[in-house]
């Protein structure tokens, strides 16, 4: 126990440092962002402000980013959901599912306010969460939609995207 507290205490002063908590270098040193649009083909229609959340809030914290109107911004943020899924991963007796699992596959691109040119993107970035339980279940009135668990599944598989999409700003580009 020991040990993995000084390792633990002594990894920061070598320079290493969670991801989830590295600073993120911007675009054209783009600070003032403005998050135009939130391409969803999906029916889930709470996915778009889960992602505009989620996008803001991480980039805030990790880049320094002031979100701005249209007409201040320096760079406008874009993102594009290519596919979002949930699917059985596995199924136990008499077919009840026991675990599934939410994805989504996303690319976020950075353009110029000035030029209207592409500056960055971040490439398919895919994520996925599990989560336990059947995508219904069984009541004494009949059979009712679960969706609390698919929910925050997909809300930390959005999250996790988002991640690597910070992470990607982290590096040199």
């Amino acid at each position: 126990m020991w040990a993995v507290l000084c390792i633990a205490l002594l990894l920061p002063a070598c320079g290493y440092q969670l991801t989830a908590r590295a600073p993120i270098q911007l675009p054209q040193d783009s600070t003032r962002l403005y998050l135009d649009k939130v391409t969803n083909p999906t029916t889930e229609t709470w996915i778009e402000p889960m992602l505009r959340s989620s996008l803001r809030d991480e980039l805030t914290r990790r880049g320094n980013v002031t979100w701005v109107s249209r007409d201040e911004a320096e760079a406008t943020v874009n993102i594009d959901v290519r596919s979002y899924s949930t699917s059985d991963s596995l199924k136990g007796r008499d077919d009840v599912t026991l675990k599934s699992a939410a994805s989504i596959q996303m690319v976020v691109t950075f353009f110029s306010t000035k030029t209207n040119a592409l500056i960055w993107t971040s490439g398919p970035i895919l994520a996925s969460e599990s989560f336990r339980g059947a995508s219904e279940i069984q009541s004494s009135s009949g059979t009712l939609q679960s969706t609390s668990a698919k929910r925050e599944a997909t809300q930390e598989a959005v999250d996790l995207a988002v991640r690597k999409v910070a992470d990607q700003l982290g590096q040199k580009f």
